[in-house]
């Protein structure tokens, strides 16, 4: 469990430097140890190269010796709020599970109209939609309901494009 808070304190410090302010992970070690969290150069290192991995952006700076910082960009990234929308699904009783595991629980359910109101990150709503093929139909919203039809009947168009067949040009001499 310390491991986890010390890699949280690790973002937390790197989050507050920038190209013009960095850090090293020695500095960063110091400042662990006073918040009573022991660690070692290497481990915080290590750290770093794990918040890397996981797309956080920060840079060792050219000179090694100055150290670490953190673009603005993923800051500005991890503040920005993630935009939810509430769909409604027609599906039967027996789809409930499959409609939950790619949506999630579902926020209301209509038993009389069998269909659930769920709420998703908008950026995965036509994927999800995808992922549920045949056995659900959005109700509402309207717009999204027409702009995933549009979007199966690019598809669809795409696919039956003929193809073109190869043809051999032979020239007499």
């Amino acid at each position: 469990m310390e491991s986890k808070i010390k890699l949280l304190k690790v973002l937390d410090i790197l989050s507050q430097s920038d190209k013009n302010h960095p850090i090293t992970a020695s500095k960063i070690c110091t400042l662990l140890e006073k918040d009573g969290i022991s660690a070692e150069r290497k481990s915080v290192c290590r750290d770093i190269n794990t918040l890397i991995k996981h797309g956080y952006k920060i840079t060792l700076c050219h000179d090694n010796k100055l150290g670490y910082y953190m673009s603005d960009v993923k800051k500005q990234k991890a503040s920005s709020p993630v935009k939810t929308i509430d769909v409604e699904l027609f599906f039967e009783e027996e789809n409930l599970s499959r409609v939950e595991n790619v949506f999630g629980k579902c926020r209301e359910r209509r038993e009389e109209s069998k269909s659930g109101i769920f709420s998703v990150e908008e950026k995965e709503l036509l994927s999800k939609l995808l992922q549920v093929g045949e056995v659900a139909k959005i109700i509402s919203p309207e717009n999204i309901k027409d702009e995933f039809m549009t979007m199966l009947e690019k598809s669809l168009a795409f696919y039956k494009k003929p193809t073109r067949e190869k043809q051999i040009e032979v020239w007499l001499l």
